[in-house]
């Protein structure tokens, strides 16, 4: 009886695995669908020192550091392209944008968790982080036209160290 059973349950649970594994691998990242043509897919960050960091679907590649009392500026580029889940290339620099010529009701809303860590200034287009102390948080950037939300980002790691 036993034997019957498990040769009746393996197809069962090999279609649920393939349909979990195929929910997973479809993912298009944490984004909101396209509103009236501007579609982003992940976002860029091009620090002033000239290294970046960039979101990939539900996680990012790179971390802005500074020290404490120091800052970090930062251009925020957008992309609307998309990178298979196993590609964890930057996104073609051809690709990128800013919002700098979106209409104007496009803005960036920029959440520092901890913020005795530190602080965020800036608009759509880029911004200062602010290192206020020793520490780590997350920030998380959201672009939204008006009251509706184009694209999340996954929350991004920082780290603040020590004053020199």
């Amino acid at each position: 009886m036993f034997t019957s059973v498990r040769r009746v349950m393996r197809p069962v649970v090999a279609m649920l695995a393939m349909a979990v594994m195929a929910a997973c691998g479809d993912k298009e990242g944490v984004t909101a669908p396209e509103v009236e043509g501007l579609r982003i897919r992940e976002v860029i960050l091009a620090a002033d020192d000239g290294t970046f960091a960039f979101s990939h679907r539900d996680h990012w590649h790179g971390a802005p550091v500074m020290r404490a009392n120091g800052t970090r500026g930062l251009t925020l580029h957008f992309t609307s392209t998309q990178l298979a889940p196993d590609d964890h290339d930057v996104p073609p620099v051809e690709s990128w944008f800013t919002l700098a010529t979106a209409p104007s009701d496009y803005n960036v809303r920029v959440v520092i968790e901890d913020t005795t860590v530190a602080r965020w200034s800036g608009d759509r287009v880029g911004g200062t982080l602010h290192g206020l102390r020793d520490g780590a948080s997350r920030v998380s950037f959201v672009v939204r036209r008006g009251s509706t939300t184009i694209y999340e980002a996954p929350p991004l790691n920082f780290r603040v160290q020590p004053a020199p």
